[in-house]
């Protein structure tokens, strides 16, 4: 009798542990959700180092809807999408998005591009021997960045020009995806930031026209530019769970302001374009 009464307690504070577990989960599920949705006041946004005052120039914008922000400033364009993966970060911005696709892709990270975008860095072909893609001669040489995303994007618009064709059946291609080339051009490859120095050496240089002015020379007088700015325009990233948050949103729109498309015109030189205008 002793043991049956036995059995029967255990069966009862078994069950009432099981229960009290899935509450557990329950009120754990609702709480993140909660913590997705609800009202920040402080919100850490991790920029690279070259864009402090860009977020300087909107700050008060920010502030203004009752946040207060909180930078982090990297040296590269990687750590920023570590910080904010592992929770350390509620948001970045500095990036377009192809960029942050690949770093998914590379390190299992679901992090989201959220609606509006900010804008988009103008990316054109400059030279200072020739003053039109006409004018390029046969055996003329060109200067590509030397990182996969930038390249495929100045051989994308080389493209479109007409001067060469690409390989269809590679999604993002390099200099050696070049599958016609009537002209006869020849390839060199540097990292944007130091590709301006080629600009003696070789025909014309492929790049993003920030990497001009921060090399002290002028933006304007480019042979082309890119077609293809809505698909590199730069936002907001967000971890996937705050991709819907209300204060995601409110500070992607809130930015669209004057202050900061004066920045643009001024301080960057036009190399950045509204996303609004």
């Amino acid at each position: 009798m002793k043991k049956r009464l036995l059995s029967a307690i255990l069966v009862i504070a078994m069950a009432g542990v099981m229960l009290a577990g899935c509450g557990s989960k329950e009120s754990s599920s609702e709480d993140t959700a909660a913590e997705s949705t609800e009202k920040k006041e402080v919100v850490k946004i991790g920029i690279r180092a070259d864009m402090v005052n860009q977020l300087e120039a909107v700050r008060d914008e920010i502030e203004a809807l009752g946040y207060t922000v909180e930078e982090s400033v990297f040296d590269d364009s990687i750590q920023p999408d570590v910080a904010l993966a592992e929770g350390s970060l509620d948001m970045n911005w500095y990036q377009h998005g192809p960029y942050l696709e690949s770093f998914n892709a590379e390190n299992g990270t679901d992090l989201v591009m959220i609606e509006p975008k900010t804008f988009y860095p103008l990316f054109a072909m400059y030279s200072n021997k020739w003053d039109s893609v006409e004018e390029l001669p046969d055996g003329a040489t060109i200067g590509l960045c030397n990182d996969a995303t930038n390249q495929a994007r100045g051989l994308n618009m080389l493209q479109a020009q007409g001067l060469i064709t690409l390989d269809d059946s590679v999604e993002v291609p390099t200099m050696y995806d070049v599958k016609e080339n009537p002209h006869n051009f020849k390839f060199i490859e540097a990292e944007m930031s130091v590709l301006p120095q080629s600009l003696g050496d070789a025909d014309a240089i492929c790049l993003a026209a920030g990497h001009m002015v921060n090399a002290g020379l002028s933006a304007e007088g480019y042979l082309c530019q890119s077609d293809d700015n809505d698909t590199y325009a730069v936002g907001f990233a967000v971890r996937k769970e705050d991709k819907d948050a209300e204060w995601a949103k409110e500070i992607a729109e809130v930015v669209q302001c004057d202050d900061l498309a004066e920045y643009f015109k001024t301080e960057k030189q036009g190399t950045q374009i509204p996303c609004w205008e």
